[in-house]
């Protein structure tokens, strides 16, 4: 016998799927429970009063849900925007930004349990790039550089004269290039170096060109992929790279 419990919790859209007709599964995270998929019965019909509008890459929602244990696909009572964004739907840097960010969390953002310093750092991060207005460029790479402290693979800032290599596997630099591939040239591990000491109040003052963001940004996808033990393959990444590139 499962019991089914009414949980009302925030939540952030990570990813939507078609499903059948007029229905769709949402995948969001949220701040009760971790990740969860929601079943949608006619939501993209005419006359739904659930508009899958709400449901874009990165929207906050408030929701209240049936929760069924074990049950793979959870049904929601009621959604609903908890904070509306001004301006990232409107500006194609900031949505486009968001679409990587929210396929990158739907890629490695696993667990089906409450971690609610990630919530909180995500749902304020997400905030905070609304209202940015210098810096947003850099946005991505701050956001990722810092999630690593809650996902445990923190890189070490032991850059030095001597530690000129940042090494991806070891998540430390080092004084000479290691045996394996996985490192940052010395340019662009003392980028890194300053990357890792950025936040989202001073982004603006990280000046880098477009072939330095692409390559640290591949660089940190990377980092992910060895500290997951999987490739983190992200689809948008070439949008946003092209985007920044012209």
């Amino acid at each position: 016998f499962q019991t089914t419990m009414i949980q009302k919790t925030r939540a952030v859209v990570l990813h939507t799927l078609k499903y059948g007709d007029t229905g769709l599964v949402v995948t969001i995270y949220t701040e009760s429970s971790g990740r969860m998929a929601l079943l949608l019965q006619g939501t993209r019909s005419k006359k739904s009063p659930r508009k899958a509008n709400l449901l874009q890459p990165l929207f906050l929602i408030d929701c209240e849900i049936e929760h069924k244990a074990g049950r793979e696909l959870q049904r929601a009572k009621e959604l609903k925007i908890a904070e509306p964004y001004i301006t990232i739907p409107f500006d194609i840097i900031k949505s486009t930004e968001a679409i990587f960010i929210a396929e990158v969390l739907y890629k490695i953002l696993k667990e089906e349990e409450a971690h609610p310093e990630l919530f909180t750092y995500v749902y304020h991060s997400l905030r905070f790039l609304d209202l940015m207005t210098e810096g947003i460029t850099n946005f991505h790479l701050v956001f990722l550089v810092q999630l690593t402290r809650f996902l445990g693979f923190s890189p070490e800032n032991n850059h030095s004269e001597t530690n000129l290599f940042f090494d991806l596997v070891a998540g430390t630099f080092v004084g000479k290039s290691p045996l394996h591939r996985y490192f940052m040239d010395s340019h662009t591990s003392a980028l890194f170096s300053q990357l890792i000491k950025i936040n989202f109040n001073n982004c603006n003052q990280y000046l880098i060109n477009s072939k330095e963001r692409k390559d640290l940004l591949n660089l940190i996808i990377e980092y992910y992929s060895l500290h997951f033990g999987t490739t983190v393959k992200i689809n948008s990444l070439e949008v946003l790279q092209e985007l920044f590139a012209n």
